[in-house]
């Protein structure tokens, strides 16, 4: 049996796929984990209808978790000092903006999937944010604050690339 963390995780991939599939656009994983979880790829036709890959346009650094919070209008999650600094270096370098996706999961992990013939559920939603600014000094975590409107849906993508 898998442990919890890795479920989330595979979770909160296939879930994201779903998202960027349904968009119509290409969601590729990476070879290797650099802190990229997925990319999302545009697909485009050329003069004579092929389908043709140019590239991605948004990278994505998952997390998935069932620690997080409503506090009013947000969501609070603490993410790793490391993990912050990595997006904060990779947005201040790369060519490509990097979104957080926070995978918000149920507490009770019998509740994250449901599968019947008229419906497949994925408890709760996933939300994004850019994180911007200087890299923490922090040791273990920093606590983030994202906005509950920003609710990562295939029109969100498209709001995100424009």
């Amino acid at each position: 049996m898998l442990p919890d963390n890795t479920i989330e995780e595979n979770l909160s991939i296939s879930c994201v796929s779903a998202i960027i599939a349904r968009a119509g656009y290409s969601p590729s994983q990476p070879s290797y984990d650099f802190g990229i979880d997925l990319e999302v790829r545009k697909i485009a036709s050329t003069s004579t209808g092929k389908k043709v890959d140019v590239g991605a346009i948004l990278s994505l650094q998952l997390k998935a978790s069932i620690n997080w919070k409503i506090e009013n209008e947000f969501v609070i999650y603490d993410l790793e000092a490391d993990a912050y600094n990595r997006i904060i270096f990779q947005n201040n370098n790369a060519m490509i903006p990097v979104i957080l996706i926070l995978c918000c999961l149920e507490k009770n992990k019998t509740e994250w999937l449901t599968v019947s013939e008229d419906e497949f559920t994925i408890k709760k939603c996933c939300y994004f944010y850019r994180i911007k600014g200087e890299e923490t000094k922090n040791t273990s975590s920093v606590r983030i604050k994202i906005p509950r409107d920003q609710i990562f849906t295939p029109n969100a993508i498209l709001e995100l690339i424009d």
